[in-house]
């Protein structure tokens, strides 16, 4: 008989769940969705929110230039008024789509970019008072508003991004400081600065940003200002010619007070030879320091940038501008004797932070700033500048001074200031 073999399959039972294992799992799943949507989101609108941000102030800085250009036609002798001015901002803001931020609105400001005190604000297209007299630029904030993509998943509907700027009129000039009103201090140091224990320190103009303090060495555009590279300039009696007080002959007498808390208008060429006059330099540290806010070592919005002139060559006698040496006089390069001549062919934007012009000014031999002055052997005077090296100008060029009146003949520019 036969004997039959059934193959057999083993049966494994399929395991079941509860429904409400099920829905804990849905849960799970909808969460990380959302938290990856959620992440995903903020990658999409922050980068769009990002693109927007630079929209959003490259339409700040045409509000403000369009409606700087009105007062620069005004102040070329033009008939604008200031609902030209208004009218101009609301334009320029419609045609980038954006708007004026109602919270901070369009406001006149001054040659240094500083809003006029008492502020005086731009007004509304149709309704716009006068242009204010001393209003010598506009400052804008805009805005702008717009719907997310995905992070409207985690309740974020809609972002918004402003920026603000402002331009002033500065005349049309190489090295125009117009942050500073275009005011040049009458005081020029050599390339190679000799400090007050006789040693030298030679010039460098490169950005190196190994932070180390070196003369004229100017930070790169958009550092942050701080006492750690703040710069100490030394104004010493060591030698003549190391420091030279300039007459920019635009006073009768030559007054180094009056050139510096009330700039005369004026142009410099540059290259020039530039002559120093004789006087008291001490008098001058409460009129410097009207260019300046309270706290050494911190960058405030008091402190001004001023436009210095950089010297290489001196003379006893005045060659012509394009002649840097003064062979063709028959004379030697002089570093002595009253009424020299400076042979400038470059300026430094120098943000200053406090001046200290006595003579016996401990705090230039201290910190905040570097290189520390060291007190001179034998004694003599110690005084210096403190501030930030943020530019340098040079030529074919000119620097030009004092703020810009009504009716002004000078060739005009708009200039961006922050």
């Amino acid at each position: 008989m036969r004997a039959l073999i059934s193959r057999g399959w083993r049966h494994t039972k399929k395991p079941t769940y509860a429904a409400d294992d099920r829905g804990q799992v849905l849960v799970i799943v909808a969460a990380g969705l959302i938290g990856i949507i959620a992440m995903v989101g903020l990658v999409i609108d922050g980068g769009y929110a990002w693109s927007q941000q630079r929209v959003t102030q490259n339409a700040a800085d045409a509000a403000a230039k369009a409606g700087t250009v009105q007062v620069q036609l005004y102040l070329a002798g033009g008939t604008q008024v200031g609902n030209d001015v208004a009218c101009a901002v609301d334009e320029s803001a419609t045609n980038n789509r954006v708007e004026i931020d109602p919270a901070d609105a369009a406001v006149y400001t001054d040659a240094f970019g500083d809003p006029l005190v008492p502020e005086v604000l731009v007004g509304d297209c149709g309704s716009a008072g006068p242009i204010p007299s001393g209003g010598q630029g506009v400052k804008v904030v805009t805005l702008q508003e717009f719907d997310t993509f995905l992070a409207r998943v985690i309740g974020i509907l809609d972002l918004t991004v402003r920026a603000d700027a402002t331009a002033v009129v500065a005349e049309q000039v190489g090295i125009c400081p117009a942050e500073a009103g275009c005011g040049a201090l009458p005081v020029t140091f050599p390339q190679t600065v000799q400090l007050c224990d006789s040693t030298e320190a030679i010039i460098s103009i490169t950005d190196d940003e190994d932070g180390i303090w070196v003369p004229w060495e100017v930070l790169q555009e958009g550092a942050t200002l701080n006492a750690a590279n703040l710069a100490i300039i030394p104004l010493c009696d060591t030698a003549p010619g190391s420091v030279g007080w300039l007459d920019y002959d635009c006073t009768s007498p030559p007054n180094l007070s009056t050139m510096i808390s009330d700039p005369c208008n004026g142009d410099i060429p540059i290259p020039a030879w530039l002559q120093a006059q004789t006087g008291n330099p001490n008098c001058c540290e409460g009129d410097l320091n009207e260019y300046t806010g309270d706290v050494v070592g911190t960058a405030e919005e008091e402190d001004k940038v001023l436009a210095i002139p950089i010297h290489r060559n001196t003379c006893r006698k005045q060659p012509a501008n394009d002649d840097p040496t003064c062979e063709n006089l028959d004379e030697e390069w002089s570093g002595s004797g009253d009424n020299l001549y400076y042979y400038v062919d470059f300026w430094i934007g120098f943000k200053l932070d406090k001046a200290y012009t006595q003579g016996g000014d401990v705090e230039c031999r201290a910190a905040p700033g570097s290189p520390p002055l060291v007190s001179p052997t034998p004694p003599g005077k110690v005084g210096c500048l403190k501030g930030w090296l943020v530019s340098k100008y040079t030529g074919p060029g000119s620097v030009s001074l004092g703020a810009i009146s009504p009716g002004s003949n000078a060739p005009l520019q708009i200039v961006l200031v922050n």
